[in-house]
């Protein structure tokens, strides 16, 4: 058999398993919807260490002020800069999820030049919503918690300053 004919053969197999590849590919990339928590963490860690690129997409639209992306990095950079933003840790807590909305508590240790300059905790909760086409978690909300309502989100070991 000439080579010309194994090839011709051959080349409809050889293009079958490769659509079968990326299409089994594709299917995992979809599904890999971070969890809400996860979500939070990648945020919290890309502002720790001022990458704000890739905290934007993170974000919803709302949340980041419907400014596009080089808007919002820039005006991250100026905001973190000015106030000496410092985030030392954070420690995040299992999400309540009632269907697309998500509610995931954190305890920050920050300190900047203005509000928190002596680094208390801060204790705080991200609210998520699941967005778009591809429905991943994006956070939509971000409030401080007062002392006196931390024991209605945070678990008993976090301590109430």
């Amino acid at each position: 058999m000439s080579s010309w004919r194994f090839c011709s053969r051959a080349m409809p197999v050889v293009v079958s398993l490769l659509l079968l590849v990326a299409s089994a590919l594709a299917a995992d990339q979809a599904k890999q919807v971070s969890a809400p928590e996860e979500v939070v963490r990648s945020y919290l860690e890309a502002i720790k260490k001022a990458d704000f690129k890739t905290a934007y997409p993170l974000l919803t639209p709302a949340m980041r002020g419907d400014m596009d992306e080089e808007k919002w990095v820039a005006q991250q950079i100026i905001v973190m800069k000015l106030g000496e933003v410092t985030i030392d840790s954070y420690r995040i807590f299992p999400p309540k999820i009632d269907g697309d909305k998500a509610i995931v508590p954190n305890l920050l240790k920050s300190k900047d030049k203005y509000i928190n300059q002596t680094g208390a905790n801060e204790y705080e909760l991200y609210t998520l919503v699941q967005q778009g086409p591809d429905k991943q978690w994006r956070i939509d909300q971000q409030q401080l918690v007062e002392t006196d309502a931390v024991r209605k989100w945070f678990p008993p070991d976090v301590p109430v300053e």
